[in-house]
């Protein structure tokens, strides 16, 4: 028998908002003048008929962990993909050489929208935000029993 190596697939990963149109069909590429170039995907979800609530669809890709390649997409209206995103991130702030708080200034300041304007997050802002929300829980005490 064939030895297969088994890949590790990581946790889901927010990639970007993906719009659709109001028949509820996501068109993705760019048309060409023979007509190819686009792929569309119909937004389904059984029988129901215009079930989406809002103009974009969240796309999310779960890798391979060996090279990072996509292993699968994802696109969901939901909070399951970003709940399991979060609770990835949470992990990986434990274990982040600096502490938490400096994971989440990497990864919030520069990148995170903020404010009325939806500007982008300042560090003067992050260090605002965290101490009047503080991110970092520790919830272990939970679970030593």
């Amino acid at each position: 028998m064939e030895d297969f190596q088994k890949f590790t697939i990581l946790p889901a990963e927010f990639v970007g908002n993906a719009a659709h149109g109001d028949d509820g069909i996501l068109r993705i590429g760019t048309p060409r003048s023979d007509g190819s170039g686009v792929v569309e995907v119909r937004l389904t979800k059984g029988d129901l008929q215009r079930w989406w609530h809002t103009k974009t669809v969240s796309v999310y890709v779960r890798r391979f962990s060996d090279d990072l390649s996509v292993a699968e997409i994802h696109m969901a209206q939901h909070s399951g993909l970003f709940d399991e995103e979060l609770a990835h991130q949470g992990e990986q702030a434990e274990n982040y050489p600096l502490g938490p708080k400096e994971y989440w200034r990497s990864e919030m300041v520069g990148k995170y929208t903020y404010g009325a304007d939806n500007h982008l997050m300042t560090n003067e802002e992050f260090e605002i935000d965290w101490e009047e929300n503080p991110k970092y829980i520790d919830y272990s005490d939970d679970f030593d029993e």
